[in-house]
């Protein structure tokens, strides 16, 4: 076959939607390497996709050219039918959320992948024209596609409860994380991550963006709620200068200052690097008030370590019956949990259904491929 993908974010984003695109085609590639993959670009960077994946005889680029170089974006929305035309794809598979205007003109079938509609649900997180544009380009998407993958049955619910949609235009095909966190790092890696950003010997960890939906401030006024008893330190592994503000002004009024760190300061770990981060944290907590999915739930599950998740949205079909949830807005609730689970660390349940896999998602993918 030969596959066709909007990959802008695969190459520009190092968040959730980049990792999905990426873990994506890594699969592909890794269990399918006979089909053909076309990624469609307005750029091309290398610092979060390797080249061995670039220099695949399998994988083909395509960037815009000529004058279409002056306006990539239009290229990307409103020209990747016509462009992609000339491939002669099989499908075209958008995998962030939207599809070109123009996606009937390649004479592909198509599939876009939805992650999420917080945009919907916690509307006071956005901007009201960010909140009109992402309604824009999913509308447009779910209605022109032949096929909707939802990454949780909580997005396919929403998109049934937005949308005329049928349940069976919409499949679920959950997200997987990066192959590393399946294997124990060793005593060397761990100790190079450890020095290299001067990690204290015990700490709980959060891993994702910095914002309000994120919820990160409810960790830190669990631990205050707790202060002199539990003073165990937050090592934070991502961004948001705002959000990041906030946290550091609540922990320099409660002098909390040292159970606050920010390690993307030093620098964003490598998924190498940040499955030793996982792997010596005493336990991952992921407050978010809504969530599509959530990786780094998958990322500590495979790294064994204790997962706390918010009681929102689909963070228990990531999480499963093993991890502990509580309220996102109840502090307390959090203590409470953290310090028990920090008492069973060793009992942590190391089975994981192979949906999660790397190769399971990948064979429902292709699965799907194939039946259109």
């Amino acid at each position: 076959m030969r596959i066709g993908f909007e990959a802008k974010r695969l190459f520009l984003n190092n968040r959730g939607l980049g990792n999905y695109a990426r873990n994506l085609l890594y699969g592909l590639e890794k269990y399918y390497p006979s089909n053909d993959y076309f990624l469609y670009t307005p750029q091309i960077s290398n610092e979060y996709v390797s080249h061995s994946l670039l220099n695949s005889e399998n994988i083909n680029l395509r960037t815009p050219q000529g004058f279409s170089k002056r306006i990539s974006g239009y290229w990307r929305s409103y020209m990747l039918g016509i462009n992609s035309q000339k491939d002669h794809l099989n499908i075209f598979h958008g995998l962030s959320q939207e599809l070109p205007k123009d996606i009937k003109r390649n004479g592909a079938l198509s599939i876009v992948t939805i992650h999420d509609m917080i945009y919907l649900k916690h509307p006071e997180f956005y901007k009201p024209i960010d909140r009109w544009i992402y309604e824009k380009k999913v509308k447009f998407a779910v209605n022109n596609a032949d096929k909707i993958i939802a990454i949780s049955i909580q997005t396919k619910d929403d998109l049934l409860e937005r949308y005329k949609l049928s349940e069976e235009q919409i499949i679920v095909i959950y997200q997987s994380c990066n192959e590393v966190f399946y294997k124990k790092r060793s005593d060397i890696e761990l100790k190079q991550v450890i020095d290299k950003w001067s990690l204290p010997n015990q700490f709980i960890l959060y891993v994702g963006a910095l914002n309000e939906n994120k919820n990160v401030m409810l960790i830190l006024e669990a631990l205050k709620s707790q202060k002199g008893d539990l003073d165990i330190p937050l090592v934070v592994v991502g961004h948001g200068s705002v959000y990041k503000k906030k946290m550091q002004e609540f922990v320099d009024r409660n002098d909390m200052a040292s159970q606050l760190i920010f390690a993307s300061e030093t620098a964003d770990p490598s998924p190498l690097e940040l499955s030793s981060f996982y792997q010596l944290s005493s336990a991952f907590i992921f407050p978010s008030f809504y969530e599509g999915f959530g990786i780094p739930i998958l990322e500590a599950r495979f790294s064994r370590t204790p997962v706390l998740a918010s009681n929102s949205s689909c963070l228990q079909e990531a999480g499963g019956k093993d991890s502990s949830y509580f309220d996102p807005t109840n502090a307390l609730e959090l203590a409470s949990l953290l310090s028990i689970s920090l008492a069973n660390k060793d009992n942590v349940k190391k089975d994981m259904d192979k949906k999660f896999t790397l190769e399971g998602g990948t064979e429902q993918l292709m699965r799907l491929y194939t039946s259109l």
